[in-house]
């Protein structure tokens, strides 16, 4: 049994990558995909239950929009293209984040979800529109709206369960 359960991925660095090797940051995004595959391939090999994939922050909409639009493209041709294939495959795939794009991404990713729910042999998260600040926000406003005042461990207990 592999004692690594988990293993999370900051996607970063790939608009620089593509900007040196193929003198387009978009070129880079669309490697960076292929690599995605390739981590999903190992980490099935290496029985690896769990895989959180940090792609898209909300410091990322201060993106050109040309550049936000292109990611976004290559995810919807992702799920069009491979949702079925993950599906028999038996990988789950969970979006964390703030679902907040088009309407045709949002169908999607809830589609991608929902056809994946019960799969068992891999479990994706993919962090889309995310950020710890946020976060952080909202479980405080979460936590003023309950009767206990709100301190520091009650807020520790509340971050641990999400």
């Amino acid at each position: 049994m592999n004692p690594l359960n988990h293993v999370a991925i900051i996607m970063d660095g790939n608009g620089r990558w593509g900007l040196k090797y193929r003198n387009s940051r978009n070129a880079g995004h669309k490697a960076g995909l292929n690599t995605v595959e390739k981590i999903i391939k190992e980490t099935i090999k290496h029985k690896i239950k769990f895989l959180t994939l940090y792609a898209f922050s909300t410091e990322n909409w201060k993106r050109p929009k040309k550049e936000i639009n292109y990611l976004f493209n290559l995810l919807e041709t992702f799920l069009l293209k491979r949702i079925e294939d993950l599906h028999k495959q038996n990988i789950k795939l969970k979006i964390i984040g703030i679902k907040n794009f088009s309407t045709k991404l949002n169908k999607l990713l809830k589609l991608a979800e929902k056809k994946t729910s019960k799969n068992t042999r891999l479990h994706i998260n993919l962090a889309l529109n995310y950020g710890s600040k946020f976060e952080l926000i909202n479980a405080f406003k979460i936590l003023s709206k309950k009767k206990n005042k709100v301190n520091e461990k009650n807020f520790v207990k509340y971050l641990q369960t999400k």
